[in-house]
């Protein structure tokens, strides 16, 4: 197996080292054996269709697929600090380079994220299962082109990965932000209380605390769009979406300050306050994804709302308060199922209607300060349905 770093750059923008690299089709296909499954919940690995049959033919004649573009976590990239970020071509050292080649070549595939290439990467694997054994020596020795982000955070990752797909649409910004759902996980783990289930664990929420990988993926988008129906079908909702995605990352980027970082972070620190106030007599309310959404997408608009975002702490302080003390109905959680079981299915889709009243009633008792009782949240958002 060969791999080969040949040098480094620095984004500006997201505050973070990148590796140009080379490696044969052997080294790749064993560094990133099981990413399909980390990666299990994007959009579907593309089988059968005509584009990927030729891509397959062509390999098996020796073509350069376009580089792949990776991310890799914990690993020691130090030396990349001897080199100033304000450099426009950085020329690293031969000893410096080894260095990065040997920590990345040491990552074990867990550590490593597939951002751009799912397709070409299962293209790779087919194309190997097809050939005959005796074809199979040449076609893992043919070389690849990569592109490694070394500890990118998610936040910054997320932008870079958003704004490069923008204009080429080639998937939902859904299926975008589920490809980095590991860094997510990574970024939420040290967070009191929880713990989070990958889809390859298969098993299911027993208990306050636990949250499956994809509901959180898909609440940080809930959480940056400001709004709870992440499922885009209309090709103008989505692009003003990303648009807006976009524009949010990229000022809280700009600020340096980890804003973004530590605001969803703290809607998923409140969240398990909550869950856990609620106990286990509760624990199906924040196993509904249609909760978890809704509250998401009602913090993250009084997170960005100029007006409300001060009232934001205090008012999930008093809600945090509330619930640990009411041993009745903490957050009024008999209310709401009231509510929800009492919409008409054949009027209704019951999952977009309940997302609507999750976020309209926490909105406003944000927009209140925490001084409303719940209660009265979940029967003023009822009135709107």
């Amino acid at each position: 197996m060969r791999f080969e770093v040949v040098g480094i750059d620095y984004d500006n923008r997201i505050n973070n080292f990148m590796v140009s690299a080379r490696a044969d089709y052997e080294w790749y296909l064993n560094k990133t054996q099981g990413s399909e499954e980390n990666l299990a919940i994007q959009r579907d690995v593309i089988k059968g269709t005509k584009p990927y049959k030729n891509l397959r033919a062509d390999l098996k004649m020796g073509c350069i697929l376009p580089a792949i573009v990776l991310a890799v976590r914990n690993i020691d990239a130090s030396v990349t600090e001897n080199y100033d970020p304000l450099e426009g071509f950085i020329v690293a050292s031969r000893d410096h380079l080894d260095a990065l080649q040997s920590a990345i070549g040491d990552a074990t595939p867990k550590d490593i994220d597939i951002v751009d290439g799912l397709q070409r990467t299962n293209a790779l694997r087919q194309t190997f299962d097809e050939l005959e054994e005796g074809d199979k020596p040449t076609f893992l020795a043919r070389s690849l082109r990569l592109e490694i982000w070394v500890n990118i955070q998610f936040f910054p990752l997320a932008y870079r990965m958003l704004l490069l797909n923008a204009g080429q649409r080639p998937m939902s910004m859904k299926h975008q932000i589920d490809i980095l759902s590991g860094g997510l996980a990574e970024d939420l783990q040290d967070l009191e209380g929880i713990e989070i289930i990958r889809l390859k664990d298969h098993k299911r929420r027993i208990k306050p605390g636990q949250f499956h990988l994809s509901s959180l993926a898909q609440a940080f988008q809930a959480w940056m769009q400001r709004s709870p129906n992440v499922d885009r079908t209309n090709l103008v909702v989505e692009t003003m979406a990303v648009d807006e995605a976009l524009d949010s990352l990229g000022i809280d980027l700009s600020d340096n300050d980890g804003n973004q970082r530590d605001g969803f972070r703290q809607f998923v620190d409140w969240m398990l306050q909550l869950d856990r106030a609620l106990g286990d007599s509760q624990n199906r309310f924040f196993g509904n994804d249609t909760v978890v959404l809704g509250f998401a997408a009602a913090i993250g608009f009084a997170h960005k709302n100029e007006t409300l975002q001060d009232r934001l702490p205090t008012a999930m302080a008093a809600m945090i308060a509330s619930a640990q003390s009411d041993t009745e109905n903490p957050l009024g959680v008999l209310t709401f199922d009231q509510i929800r079981r009492s919409v008409d299915t054949k009027r209704s889709n019951v999952g977009e209607a309940t997302r609507g009243l999750v976020f309209r009633a926490v909105r406003e008792y944000i927009m209140q300060g925490g001084t409303s009782p719940m209660i009265e949240c979940w029967t003023q958002s009822a009135s709107m349905m």
